[in-house]
């Protein structure tokens, strides 16, 4: 059996985690003494839980402005124009300012302490809703409750690097982001509930209420229980924790590093994959920035009454769960299945996409199937996320590669919301047409992408065609922060 770990000793500057804790010591024979499925099954029972709770809580908050919408928050706070599509945007546009500094504090702080405060934060924001009488007011409280949750993506997939292997990574990354369906099937029969309230706020102040009340609960729970990394979990062993760590040297991407490195840095910025990727976000994310505000207009505009359209938003967060975990299952059964899925996921998107251009205005149950459908674009966000985590190595690269994914992901959600114009409903004619363009320019980046890799994977086997692969050699590299580019052993996946 191995010895204890001592947890206690300083961690040098830019020394991995997972040295720090002695792992390179570990032997294999020792390891192999613990059942590694497990062990798996120990984590996700811990971590997944708590991951997935979070982020249905996230969707259902920064949605809570569509079902607003239904209950009359633009008549009584007396949006004209374009103000409502404003409301939609500034929301990401506080995630998108707060996105560089979080790449830096989720280096800096405490994964887990820093996600249970920014919930924790974010939750009296969106209480703060409820006390808005005007657009200044609502925009206020929209901007910063974007602030406070742009740490849950980057902190999130920092996470899943630390605890599963490459290939495990898909199905949770899926099962996490299909989780933001499940939010939106929970708020619409919460919503349901809501709306029968008769008492002397409107129905869609107490959404406001209700939601961040339970979103500051939740925080507590999280800072409480979410460990910081795998040498912080109360919920392991010493022993559990040090073959955590053997388990996901294979990665060759590190475990957790807190000295920032400026080459690491630069790096990110001038990877042809994290501009290609970043791309992706802004495309992938536009139709979810005008859907995710309008949907629930876009229903009422088929002619169904306020309640029977909070229930009817649910089946869209169905679609979303099931087809974000199809997918992130598939890849991860299959290696390199990543960008093929990604594309298969886009042909039910573009067929929503036209059957709500074309469809009569006559038949409005077959246009809220095309509604539905469209939300299958989620499980290729799902996987690109996937991509990012598993193919960058540094963890001052990989933080800063999140970053510049989810600033185009914000960006994305942000632009979208103005190409639905009020004069256009319920057929969004302006709308469509920016889904079809964006569904064309993810098939570009997803084929450059798939490209890019393979062709770096092809060099480095003609480079070591004549060398002795060093399994452990490339482990080593990845436990001691080197990037991607930097080891020469690194696998790409696509």
């Amino acid at each position: 059996m191995a010895a204890e770990l001592d947890l206690t000793t300083k961690k040098p500057d830019g020394k991995d985690l997972s040295k720090e804790m002695g792992i390179e010591q570990c032997h294999v024979g020792e390891v192999a003494e613990i059942d590694d499925k497990k062990l798996k099954f120990k984590i996700d029972c811990w971590l997944m839980p708590i991951l997935c709770f979070t982020y249905a809580l996230q969707s259902i908050d920064k949605t809570t402005l569509s079902y607003a919408a239904v209950f009359g928050v633009r008549e009584d706070t007396n949006l004209t124009g374009s103000e409502f599509s404003w409301l939609g945007a500034i929301f990401y546009l506080g995630y998108m300012i707060w996105e560089w500094p979080t790449s830096v504090l989720l280096q800096k702080l405490p994964l887990g302490k820093f996600l249970g405060a920014s919930v924790i934060t974010w939750g009296i924001v969106l209480t703060c809703h409820a006390a808005a009488h005007d657009f200044s007011g609502l925009a206020a409280a929209r901007f910063f409750l974007g602030v406070f949750e742009a740490s849950i993506q980057p902190v999130t997939m920092v996470i899943f690097t630390m605890w599963y292997k490459r290939i495990e990574q898909p199905l949770r990354i899926g099962i996490w982001i299909g989780c933001a369906g499940i939010g939106y099937i929970i708020a619409g029969i919460a919503s349901f509930g809501i709306g029968h309230i008769d008492a002397a706020l409107p129905s869609w102040r107490y959404t406001f209420i209700v939601w961040g009340t339970i979103t500051i609960a939740w925080g507590v729970v999280v800072l409480v229980l979410l460990p910081d990394n795998p040498a912080s979990a109360k919920f392991l062993t010493e022993f559990e924790k040090e073959c955590v760590l053997e388990r996901i040297k294979e990665n060759e991407t590190g475990v957790e590093n807190k000295h920032w490195k400026a080459s690491q840095f630069w790096e990110a910025l001038t990877d042809p994959k994290s501009w290609l990727m970043f791309l992706f976000a802004v495309a992938s994310n536009s139709p979810n920035g005008g859907l995710t505000t309008f949907q629930g207009l876009i229903i009422r505009g088929l002619g169904f009454s306020k309640l029977r359209t909070t229930l009817i938003q649910m089946p869209s967060g169905g679609v979303q769960f099931v087809v974000c975990t199809a997918a992130c299952f598939v890849a991860s059964s299959f290696e390199n299945a990543r960008f093929a899925i990604m594309l298969i996921c886009l042909l039910p998107t573009l067929a929503g996409v036209v059957g709500m251009w074309l469809l009569p205005q006559t038949n409005p149950y077959g246009r809220l199937v095309c509604l539905w459908i469209t939300f299958s674009y989620t499980a290729t966000w799902s996987l690109s996320m996937s991509v990012i985590t598993a193919n960058t190595a540094g963890h001052t690269k990989k933080a800063t590669s999140a970053a510049i994914l989810l600033i185009g992901y914000c960006l994305g959600n942000f632009i979208g919301p103005f190409f639905f114009i009020s004069s256009q409903a319920p057929r969004y004619e302006l709308g469509v047409g920016m889904m079809l363009t964006c569904i064309a320019i993810q098939v570009v980046c997803i084929l450059s992408t798939w490209a890019l890799l393979w062709n770096r994977n092809r060099r480095r086997a003609a480079a070591n065609a004549n060398k002795t692969h060093d399994l452990r050699d490339g482990q080593t590299r990845g436990l001691n922060d080197e990037t991607d580019l930097d080891n020469p052993n690194f696998k790409y996946v696509y």
